[in-house]
């Protein structure tokens, strides 16, 4: 299913949820080879939170992640777009917290990750769906972030 086939459904709140069960099951798998590519274990935090994912480490918060999963490879476009919303989610955690702040993308080819200290703010723009899919926020401002600026996650 496409992107814009895509329908929304409800939770118990009554609020419109987006992602599908294919999603989760993308993030999960990504999400694995993470843990054992730096030794942690992931969790998510609770839907409609700022930011995805923790990481923890003997029982210690490491790390929060924004976790996207793309259909396509990574050298199909020179960037990868993080939401402004969300990088500004990621740097409050960031100086809240005292822990890295992590952009990953796997793309259909390769798992890729950059620091947010590493990520130029500077670079947004307005952008998002050729077309409305969930709301008038598919448009939103994000930031440009080059693919070739995000570090390769090996195991």
């Amino acid at each position: 299913m496409s992107y814009y086939d895509r329908q929304y459904r409800t939770d118990d709140a009554g609020l419109a949820v987006f992602t599908t069960p294919e999603d989760h099951a993308s993030e999960d798998l990504a999400a694995r080879v993470i843990e054992a590519a730096w030794k942690c274990k992931l969790h998510r935090f609770p839907h409609y939170h700022g930011v995805d994912w923790y990481a923890e480490r003997a029982g210690s918060m490491v790390a929060v992640l924004e976790l996207k999963t793309r259909s396509h490879s990574s050298t199909k476009h020179e960037t990868v777009w993080l939401n402004v919303r969300k990088w500004l989610a990621l740097g409050m955690a960031r100086i809240g917290l005292g822990v890295p702040s992590l952009f990953v993308v796997q793309f259909t080819d390769e798992l890729r990750y950059v620091d947010l200290v590493d990520v130029d703010g500077h670079q947004h723009r307005i952008a998002g769906c050729k077309r409305i899919v969930k709301s008038p926020l598919d448009i939103e401002p994000v930031i440009d972030v080059p693919v070739s600026s995000m570090k390769l996650l090996t195991q």
